[in-house]
C-alpha cells in the first residue's frame, strides 16, 4: 500500500506490525489487546492524519475493532480507515450491529486504488460518500438493503511497486513464527510474496474470493525474479513464503516461478495455494529440483461424498494418495490439511474419512473444525439454517461453532482431538513405515510445545527403541507413565487400548 501511494503522492507513511511487536514481547504486560495496542501507538511516536488499520483473517476481528478505537482515542482528529478481509466481509456487522463509530470507512476488497484515490482527494469523507469502493456508516444505516460495495482491481500486478519493505524493521519481521510449523525450516529469514490474486474455485468454506475476485491476476515472471533477487540480495532473505491462493493456476508459469527460486538458492514454503491435481510427478520433481522440501497438501476430506457435495472441491481421494506417495519417494515432508463438521457432512462421512486418511502416505495431518468464515458460502448456508451457535466473529478453524441436524459442536471439537492422536500417532506413517528419525522429530517437536503430551512421549519411546536408544526410550516410557495417569489423558489412553502397566513395559 506504501509503496503504491508513494508512486503517485508525497506522503510519509510509517508502518505499525502489532504481529510482530507483540511477538518479541517477553512477557504480555497489559490487562487486554486494547491498551497493548495504545501503548505500542504511543511508543511509536509518530502524530498521523489518517490511520489505517488491515486485518486479513477471522481471528484477527476483534484485535481488528480495537486497533480502530485506540486510534481514534488517540488521534480524534484523524481519519480512521480499516481495510482487509474482516471489514470486506463484516461491515454490516460493525457498522449495524455493534454500531461503529470510530471508523470513518471501510475498504471493500484490495486498497490499492481506493486508498490512492481517497489520498488524491481534496475532501476525504465526500471521496468515500461517492466512491463505491468506500462503505461507511451512513451508506449502510441509510441504504443497506440497496447499496452494494464494488472492488476497484488493479489488472496488471506490476503495476504496484515493490514492497516499501524500509517502513519495516527486517531484523525484527526476520522473526516469522509461521515458519516454525515447517519441518524443514529453521530460523530463516523469511519474506512473504503474492505472484498472482484471484481463485475460481468455489470451495464453500472459503472467502478469499470476496476480497481479491475469481478472475486470475498475475505478475510477469521477470517482475518475479526481479523481486525475489532484491529480497534476497537486498534484505538477505533465505526463505520465500508464497501466499498465492491458486498458485497452479497456469502449470508453466510455475515450473518458471520453481526455477527462480532454484537458481536463487532460496528456501520456499507454500501455506496454500497448492491444488493436487497439478502437482503430478513432474511438477513434485520440479519442486524438489528447486529446493523445496516440505509442502502442505489440501487433501481437506477423506470422503469424496463430502468433498463433492458439501465443500464444491474438484478433487478425487486417489490422486491425494498418489501425491502424498510422490512426495514421500522423492523425499519431500508433507503436512495434509484436514476439514471436518461441514454442513451436510454426517457422523458416517466422519467414519469413512478416518479410515480412508490411514492410506495417505503424509507424514503429519492438521485436522481442523470447519469454520464458517464469513463471507463463505458455507456461513450464508449454516446461518439461513441457524447452524450457528456461537458468535463466529473472530472464529477460526480450532473451534468448532456450528451444529446440525448431524452432529453437535462438542462431537466435532472431540472428534477433532481424536482424529489428531489417530492420524498423528497411533497410526503414524512414518512409524509405520520404518522412517522412525522423521516421526520423532515430529514427536519431538510436539512435546517441546507441549511437554505433558503422553501420546508424544509414549510413540518417540517407540522410535527409540527401533532406533536401539534403549536410555531414551526408558526416559520417554517413563514420561509417558506419569503423565497418562491424568484424566485428560486417561480417557484416550482406554479408547486406544495403551498401555497402562508402568511395571511391565520398563
Amino acid at each position: 500500500m506504501s509503496a503504491f501511494l508513494k508512486k503517485f503522492v508525497d506522503v510519509e507513511v510509517q508502518l505499525l506490525d502489532l504481529n510482530t511487536e507483540i511477538n518479541l514481547l517477553d512477557d504480555f504486560p497489559y490487562d487486554n489487546f486494547y491498551d497493548c495496542c495504545v501503548d505500542l501507538i504511543i511508543k511509536s511516536g509518530f502524530e498521523p492524519d489518517v490511520v489505517g488499520v488491515s486485518s486479513l483473517f477471522s481471528p484477527s476481528f476483534f484485535n481488528f475493532m480495537d486497533c480502530g478505537r485506540a486510534a481514534r482515542n488517540l488521534f480524534p482528529n484523524a481519519l480512521v480507515i480499516g481495510g482487509g478481509n474482516i471489514p470486506t466481509n463484516s461491515y454490516e456487522h460493525i457498522f449495524n450491529d455493534l454500531d461503529c463509530t470510530f471508523f470513518d470507512g471501510l475498504c471493500f476488497g484490495e486498497g490499492e486504488r481506493p486508498l490512492l484515490g481517497l489520498m488524491q482527494s481534496s475532501d476525504y469523507h465526500s471521496y468515500m460518500r461517492k466512491s463505491s469502493s468506500w462503505i461507511t456508516r451512513e451508506k449502510v444505516a441509510t441504504d443497506a438493503a440497496l447499496f452494494v460495495p464494488a472492488h476497484d482491481f488493479i489488472d496488471a500486478l506490476d503495476e504496484i511497486p515493490f514492497f516499501d519493505y524500509n517502513l519495516c524493521n527486517i531484523e525484527k519481521h526476520s522473526t516469522n513464527p509461521v515458519t516454525s510449523s515447517f519441518h524443514s525450516v529453521e530460523n530463516q529469514r523469511g519474506f512473504h510474496i503474492m505472484t498472482s490474486r484471484g481463485c475460481p474455485y468455489l470451495c464453500t468454506f472459503c472467502a478469499s474470493h470476496r476480497t481479491h475476485g475469481r478472475k486470475m491476476r498475475f505478475h510477469s515472471i521477470e517482475r518475479v525474479r526481479e523481486d525475489m533477487s532484491r529480497l534476497k540480495y537486498d534484505f538477505g532473505a533465505t526463505t520465500v513464503v508464497f501466499q498465492d491462493d491458486h498458485l497452479m493456476s497456469d502449470k508453466d508459469r510455475v515450473y518458471e516461478i520453481l526455477q527462480i527460486v532454484g537458481e536463487l538458492k532460496l528456501e520456499a514454503l507454500f501455506q496454500n495455494g497448492l491444488t493436487l491435481y497439478a502437482l503430478d510427478r513432474p511438477m513434485l520433481e520440479a519442486f524438489y529440483a528447486a529446493g523445496v522440501r516440505h509442502l502442505v497438501l489440501p487433501v481437506e476430506s477423506g470422503s469424496e461424498k463430502v468433498l463433492k457435495e458439501q465443500m464444491h472441491k474438484p478433487l478425487k481421494f486417489r490422486i491425494s494418495e498418489r501425491v502424498a506417495k510422490d512426495c514421500r519417494e522423492l523425499g519431500i515432508y508433507t503436512n495434509t490439511n484436514i476439514l471436518i463438521g461441514m454442513p451436510g457432512e454426517t457422523k458416517a462421512d466422519i467414519e469413512e474419512a478416518r479410515i480412508n486418511l490411514r492410506k495417505i502416505h503424509t507424514n503429519w495431518f492438521n485436522i481442523a473444525c470447519a469454520s464458517p468464515i464469513v463471507g463463505s458460502d458455507m456461513h450464508a448456508l449454516a446461518k439461513k439454517k441457524n447452524y450457528i451457535k456461537v458468535d463466529t466473529f473472530g472464529s477460526d478453524f480450532r473451534k468448532a461453532s456450528i451444529e446440525t441436524e448431524d452432529f453437535t459442536a462438542e462431537y466435532i471439537q472431540d472428534m477433532q482431538y481424536l482424529m489428531n492422536l489417530e492420524l498423528n500417532f497411533v497410526h503414524n506413517m512414518d512409524v509405520r513405515l520404518g522412517e522412525y528419525s522423521i516421526a520423532l522429530k515430529a514427536f519431538k517437536n510436539v512435546i517441546r510445545i507441549k511437554p505433558d503430551h503422553a501420546f508424544a512421549h509414549y510413540f518417540a519411546a517407540q522410535c527409540y527403541q527401533a532406533m536401539d536408544d534403549t536410555q531414551s526410550f526408558h526416559e520417554h516410557m517413563a514420561a509417558y507413565f506419569e503423565h497418562a495417569e491424568s484424566p485428560f489423558w486417561k480417557k484416550y489412553v482406554e479408547y486406544f487400548s495403551m498401555p497402562t502397566n508402568a511395571v511391565a513395559q520398563i
